[in-house]
């Protein structure tokens, strides 16, 4: 991995990673709202009974300020029984509902006949909750590194073409420093330069470099860089420390 290259791998490992987010929150949502239309429909109530209430959080952070910034989790356990035998649940509720449950007193289960795992209790947070956010994340993550993976294979496509076709002209550098980059834990720097085309305008660019090409230039040195005939004001740089 490369300065030039960097943005293609980065772009494609956010586009790998946040696709099967998207379509694991999507298919998720979409069987929540699958087995919710089947209750609704086909379900059948009975009544429960309530073993265990808790209150859980994210995260067990210690501190005073950990606990305020956590969203409680109101958690019930029960039992319910059909006629194929007794099943135990569980599900997050509502503080509401929490409150008005007693543990070892009844409460309503509506369950499917042919598939008793899918079950709701009143209160019941909603399972499609989770789905949206996994599907807005990883979506947010895939159209991100799609977006910089197109950029980053049209920068190379473009520097391939100039590097074949573009009009070599020297160039003065301005400025080296460092940039924000950091590659495999090392700072990247940066080459500032002007150059003339050939009708003699002004242009300006920039190039991404190693420590290593950095430190054999400094502001004044000549180079040489390549520009794109049909917009000069687009350029690389072709010089390296290895040429001087």
């Amino acid at each position: 991995m490369n300065a030039r290259n960097f943005w293609l791998w980065f772009g494609g490992i956010w586009l790998l990673c946040g696709l099967p987010i998207f379509f694991v929150g999507l298919y998720t949502g979409t069987q929540s709202r699958q087995i919710s239309a089947r209750l609704d429909a086909d379900g059948r109530t009975v009544d429960g009974i309530v073993l265990t209430k808790a209150i859980t959080t994210s995260s067990s952070g210690s501190s005073t300020s950990s606990q305020q910034n956590n969203t409680p989790r109101y958690r019930v356990t029960f039992r319910f029984t059909t006629p194929d035998g007794p099943v135990t649940g569980e599900a997050d509720v509502t503080v509401e509902t929490w409150d008005g449950l007693v543990e070892r007193e009844p409460i309503r289960v509506t369950y499917l006949p042919d598939a008793p795992q899918h079950y709701r209790v009143p209160g019941q947070a909603g399972g499609w909750v989770a789905a949206v956010v996994m599907t807005g994340l990883g979506g947010v993550f895939a159209v991100l590194g799609g977006f910089i993976l197109v950029r980053a294979r049209t920068a190379l496509r473009t520097r391939a073409r100039l590097e074949r076709e573009g009009i070599a002209a020297p160039a003065t550098i301005d400025e080296v420093r460092p940039s924000r980059l950091r590659i495999n834990g090392q700072q990247q720097w940066s080459l500032r330069y002007r150059y003339q085309d050939e009708r003699g305008m002004s242009h300006t660019g920039t190039e991404s470099v190693s420590p290593a090409d950095a430190e054999a230039w400094t502001a004044g040195d000549q180079g040489m860089i390549r520009y794109d005939p049909r917009q000069p004001g687009r350029s690389i740089w072709v010089d390296s420390h290895d040429r001087r």
